[in-house]
């Protein structure tokens, strides 16, 4: 008697449940500028700062596995803040944003790639890669003139 009503309690759950969607509802909370400031920037500056050369010497960046672990999340954080650039109302267009976010999230894959290998300088051709991806997006999408300089510029 108690397996037939395991059973049926079973049967009952998977019944309702079977009429829900088991696609999640996904919902922008943020805007493009606050994803960019909170997300973008610091990590993309991670990841530049992981390969920086001065006079052809290398400035800072990783020494300690941690410090490589670091770089390697930033990097992997860069990719996926290129999601919620694609997502919904926040992709400018199917053309150049898409374009250039996918270029961007590729190059970040390829840094988080190279610090779990501990290589400098495949992060830094990830992280010039990078940078052409957001300057093209940046030449095409922000005008100028709404563009409020920097303090002390």
């Amino acid at each position: 008697m108690i397996r037939s009503s395991v059973i049926g309690a079973l049967v009952s759950t998977a019944a309702m449940t079977s009429g829900c969607s088991t696609q999640p509802s996904y919902q922008p909370v943020a805007t493009v500028e606050q994803i960019m400031e909170a997300s973008v920037e610091p990590t993309s500056n991670a990841v530049f700062d992981a390969a920086a050369w001065v006079n052809g010497v290398q400035v800072g960046g990783p020494r300690t596995d941690d410090d490589w672990k670091m770089g390697e999340a930033n990097a992997l954080m860069l990719a996926e803040a290129g999601n919620l650039l694609l997502m919904g109302s926040r992709a400018k267009d199917q053309v150049g944003w898409v374009t250039r976010t996918q270029a961007m999230m590729d190059a970040a894959n390829e840094a988080a790639r190279a610090a779990q290998a501990k290589n400098t300088d495949a992060i830094f051709n990830a992280g010039t890669t990078i940078y052409r991806a957001c300057l093209g997006c940046h030449l095409q999408y922000i005008n100028p003139a709404t563009v409020k300089p920097s303090p002390g510029q």
